[in-house]
């Protein structure tokens, strides 16, 4: 029987890399987000802000329920990261045009700065993370992983 097509109680071995595979790209997300809060928590931002600044500048106009599927929250989580960058000054609000009920964000330009510092220390951290490791291994990986992801799509 061809060991790729066995299923994991058939082959031991594949079990145990398929667990620690994921278990390293879990500790990796966990430990790059740790990272990251500790470097930005001087400038009184977490990695999920960052996400969100992110997200409200490449979408301008979304939706506060929008924002919320972007950033993997929930409304409620994404409604307060929303209030806290208001009061920080790091977002602004408004209304849709084509529907009024509809608030929308926009960065202000202390938020664009603060995007850009968490941005230049998310690529000091991924050179970091990722030395010693050539391009070639990079795009290999990339490729294993989305396998992974278009196995588990619906």
């Amino acid at each position: 029987m061809n060991a790729e097509k066995q299923t994991p109680s058939e082959h031991p071995k594949r079990t145990a890399e398929m667990r620690r595979a994921k278990t390293l790209i879990r500790n990796l997300l966990l430990a790059l987000k740790a990272r990251m809060d500790d470097e930005l928590r001087a400038r009184h931002l977490t990695g999920a802000q960052g996400r969100f600044l992110r997200e409200v500048k490449e979408r301008p106009g979304s939706s506060g329920a929008q924002l919320a599927r972007a950033c993997n929250v929930t409304p409620q989580s994404a409604q307060a990261m929303m209030a806290r960058a208001v009061e920080r000054g790091w977002v602004v609000r408004g209304t849709h045009p084509e529907n009024h009920r509809l608030v929308t964000a926009r960065l202000t330009p202390a938020g664009e700065r603060l995007l850009a510092h968490a941005d230049g220390i998310l690529a000091q951290l991924e050179e970091e993370m990722w030395t010693g490791v050539s391009f070639t291994q990079l795009r290999q990986m990339n490729a294993v992983l989305e396998s992974g992801l278009k196995n588990l799509e619906v």
